[in-house]
């Protein structure tokens, strides 16, 4: 044993020298996903006795991790806490990485190369921070890396142990699927194993997956999990969407296309046992693409590649250089170094910036609807039931049952879902069915941006009659700014038609005036509320709380007050902002009985109990 450690005392220091840098840099962007919650409300619910649900009584399978969620559940029988194992596991899984890295080009190449290659590999994956981000995210991310390449290294060493990891990959993200198929495909064209054999790894592998299976046709009543059919989709601008989350991970990671490219081209120099690696990484890349990339920003559906695609590149240029100065030994180690080095500093340098706002954002997104659901649960003590498009921290904080309007965790709006093609969003999640939301006449409907619809499925809810007219938006304190939460009248009945606007075209104008106004270009949001007003239906008060809105900021208060007065007019009294607004403008002006007129409507409606 002593003589075995001292033998590999290079690799060891490497790997914990690499591993801390890595440790650190994972560390320095600590964080929860918003996404993580949906996974730690399933296991805050089975830990109360309510099953692993998202909503108590609703049986759906709202999350694509079995395993991290099995792996939560179990920590937490020994008393951890579920959220901490989380983000251990994605270091852990991390450190893993590293340590298999160094396995395999140990395992490959001869020293004292391997050392330098085993540097190289692993100096740009410490250096990544979109690979430290998601190690601490909360999310099984990096654990599925882990996997994926363990399955793979265990694959082109002929080891049938890459059955069952893989199979835990797959129960960990579906995408692990794929990866057993293109492994299956492989040995089948490398004639690894005689077809007999491979027949009878791919039943191991269905009869390993076969007890899940069971489980969620008992317990869910379904054959794929509830996101699947939320989330998938084939089409022309999903692909658009595809190139263009990869171009920019391209332009972010790799060096504008030469990560990629130099495998590719350079494929020669890799050892046979890497052709795997390089068969997996380009048809998942593909599959990248064809799904349109991801819903969140930091190139996580790349993680699972950049071990890989790190190992192909460092590995092709040493071959290269080690070919084109095969008489001198000691000069491509050198020549690797300043590049590799050079590039570890773009991977670190060049994307800092962009990864700092998208953790800020990602941050300030968590606290602010877990200062939502705060605010919301402390209102009445009886249970809310809530539409929602970013359901992740606030349905977790919350004591509501939350609908989640994207579908994810709700069957009919994942298999049922309402198409209307006229609106504008950059969001790729764009199911949502209205006519069942309105049906069930939630208390509140919260959108991800306050007051202004977003969302296809918050910008579709302005085309119905029954939503303009029985919901209207109070406002509360959160973080020192104003909030706008949607509550349904609780005079308004929702039985009968729903009448649906024929066009979004106001509602999108409406969404682009609000973030004019709210940047203070007060002119350009006139533009666009005036347009907005011209295509929105009779009923669409909000227009004219905007306009006036707008008005009283370019001090035209005649023709702010006609047009907030309107508001409160259309709306029945419901129009906050507008009541607001009149209030205190009267108050400035000294008219104190109008005032206290609009601020006892204010006393008596902007409630959320």
């Amino acid at each position: 044993m002593y003589s075995m450690l001292k033998r590999n005392i290079v690799f060891i220091v490497i790997v914990a020298i690499f591993a801390a840098l890595f440790v650190i840099h994972a560390l320095s962007l600590s964080f929860t996903q918003d996404d993580a919650f949906i996974s730690y409300r399933y296991v805050k619910n089975f830990l109360s006795g309510d099953g692993l649900v998202f909503n108590p009584g609703e049986r759906v399978e709202g999350y694509t991790n079995f395993f991290l969620i099995i792996l939560m559940l179990f920590f937490s029988s020994f008393g951890l806490d579920y959220m901490l194992v989380s983000k251990i596991i994605g270091i852990v899984s991390g450190i893993g990485i590293f340590v298999l890295i160094a396995l395999w080009v140990n395992r490959l190449f001869e020293r004292p190369k391997s050392y330098f290659i085993t540097a190289g590999v692993l100096l740009l994956l410490s250096a990544n921070s979109a690979f430290a981000y998601w190690a601490i995210s909360g999310l099984e991310t990096i654990l599925f890396a882990a996997l994926i390449f363990l399955g793979i290294y265990l694959a082109s060493n002929k080891n049938i142990v890459c059955v069952p990891v893989l199979a835990v990959a797959a129960l960990t993200r579906p995408e692990g699927n794929m990866v057993f198929l293109l492994v299956l495909v492989y040995i089948s064209l490398a004639k690894v194993y005689r077809p007999i054999t491979i027949i009878k790894l791919l039943l191991i592998y269905v009869l390993l997956l076969i007890p899940q299976l069971i489980f969620r046709l008992y317990y869910y009543h379904d054959i794929l999990p509830n996101p699947f059919y939320a989330k998938t989709g084939w089409s022309v601008e999903y692909f658009g969407s595809g190139i263009q989350y990869v171009w920019l991970f391209l332009r972010h990671y790799g060096f504008y296309g030469v990560l990629i490219i130099v495998p590719l081209v350079l494929f020669k120099f890799l050892p046979k046992k890497m052709y795997l690696i390089l068969m997996v990484v380009y048809v998942y890349l593909c599959y990248i693409l064809l799904i349109g990339g991801d819903v969140l920003h930091g190139f996580r559906f790349f993680i699972v590649l950049l071990p890989l695609l790190y190992l192909l590149f460092v590995t092709a240029l040493y071959r290269l250089f080690n070919r084109i100065v095969s008489k001198n030994d000691k000069v491509t180690p050198i020549i690797l170094m300043i590049i590799v080095l050079a590039a570890g500093v773009l991977t670190f340098v060049l994307p800092r910036q962009s990864m700092q706002n998208i953790h800020f954002a990602e941050t300030r997104l968590v606290g602010k609807m877990k200062t939502q659901a705060d605010v919301i649960r402390n209102a009445s003590t009886r249970r809310f039931t809530i539409g929602c498009t970013t359901i992740g921290a606030f349905s977790y904080y919350s004591n509501a049952v939350v609908i989640d309007m994207l579908g994810l965790t709700d069957k009919t709006i994942a298999k049922h879902p309402q198409n209307i093609t006229t609106i504008k969003s950059t969001w790729k999640e764009r199911n949502y069915n209205i006519p069942y939301l309105m049906d069930r006449a939630p208390d509140l409907i919260l959108f991800s941006t306050g007051l202004k619809p977003s969302a296809p499925a918050e910008k579709a809810l302005f085309l119905s009659s029954k939503f303009r007219k029985g919901y209207y938006p109070v406002y509360h304190d959160v973080g020192n700014r104003l909030w706008a939460i949607y509550k349904h009248k609780s005079e308004y009945k929702t039985e009968g038609e729903d009448r649906y606007y024929p066009s979004a075209e106001f509602i999108d104008l409406y969404a682009d005036a609000l973030v004019h106004f709210f940047e203070g270009r007060y002119d350009l949001s006139l533009e666009y509320a005036r347009q907005s007003m011209m295509s929105a239906p009779p009923d669409f008060y909000q227009i004219y709380t905007l306009i006036g809105g707008i008005m009283m900021e370019k001090e035209n208060p005649q023709e702010a007050l006609r047009l907030l007065q309107q508001a409160v007019l259309i709306s029945d009294g419901y129009a906050m902002q507008a009541c607001d607004i009149l209030r205190r403008f009267y108050e400035m002006v000294g008219d104190s009985d109008r005032a206290e007129e609009y601020y006892k409507i204010i006393r008596e409606k902007n409630r959320l109990d």
